[in-house]
């Protein structure tokens, strides 16, 4: 299905914005699986271990957020991880951080906090288990016949992003530069699963990501659509500060987290974006073994 069309993109983050910040309301009751990839609202995961969860959640994203029917091909560093016990993690990462003075704003906040929980941080509920990826899709370029350079600095500012109802926890430009929107440990809802149809049980169980990737009209669709996104989709940089927020928020937890497309998540509900577009899951995998093999120096 075409994705939302720019106006309506932005008009879209601002009513998920709202509904997270809304007054909780009652629990959905579901009584069967939700989407393809089966959630179970009473049990508060996707079906299957971690393994054969990610494997579903991280199908490719065709344009206009066809998803593949197979199950993900995951590199076998990856699919080691995830679901697993992080082990010194967390004390590797903290020696990292201060060599390289990065603060906790650029990792989601502190290690020593604990993630948000499910059912709006209800303590007897689960932690955050999904690491969600996303595409912002902006800034539309319209019928422009090129896509600016990767250091263009209108193309990294993510101050457009910034403010109390920031849709994602995280946002990454192209230089690999971060926004923080909450803290790993604020619970949030950022998808049509979440919003739509699981309800205030979901808020706290999944963690957003949001990558800066611009995007164009596709000449043979609508007059607004923004189909055409670049290739490759995403910078080094990018993927090397996805990996860092990535083991930051499992050592957090105390297991790799399960990483999840956004579309896969929303699959087959009505308003499903098709993001991320052109995401590689080998050049994350590289760059979170480039990032462990750095730690364990």
């Amino acid at each position: 299905m075409p994705k939302t069309i720019p106006p309506r993109r932005l008009a879209a983050l601002a009513a998920l914005s709202l509904a997270a910040c809304a007054t909780p309301g009652p629990v959905v009751e579901v009584t069967q699986l939700v989407g393809p990839c089966g959630f179970d609202v009473a049990s508060l995961g996707f079906s299957g271990d971690a393994l054969t969860q990610a494997r579903c959640l991280l199908r490719p994203v065709a344009t206009g957020g066809l998803l593949s029917q197979q199950p993900a091909d995951l590199p076998p560093s990856l699919a080691a991880l995830i679901g697993q016990p992080v082990g010194d993690l967390k004390a590797l990462l903290r020696r990292y951080l201060a060599r390289q003075h990065i603060g906790d704003a650029a990792v989601g906040g502190s290690l020593d906090t604990p993630l948000s929980h499910a059912r709006d941080d209800d303590p007897e509920a689960p932690p955050a288990r999904y690491f969600v990826l996303h595409d912002t899709s902006v800034p539309w370029l319209g019928d422009a016949t090129a896509f600016p350079a990767d250091d263009d600095p209108a193309l990294n500012d993510l101050r457009r992003f910034a403010g109390p109802d920031a849709v994602a926890h995280v946002f990454v430009n192209r230089r690999g530069e971060t926004l923080l929107g909450h803290d790993l440990r604020v619970p949030w809802r950022a998808t049509q699963l979440e919003n739509r149809l699981v309800g205030v049980a979901s808020r706290g169980l999944f963690l957003h990501v949001e990558l800066a990737q611009p995007r164009r009209r596709d000449p043979a669709g609508s007059a607004r659509n923004d189909l055409v996104a670049p290739v490759p989709g995403f910078t080094d940089a990018q993927y090397a500060q996805m990996a860092l927020l990535y083991a930051a928020a499992s050592a957090r937890r105390g297991d790799w987290l399960v990483p999840a497309f956004h579309a896969a998540i929303d699959e087959g509900i009505a308003g499903a974006h098709d993001d991320p577009q052109h995401f590689e899951i080998a050049r994350f995998a590289d760059a979170l073994e480039c990032l462990r093999e750095t730690l364990a120096r």
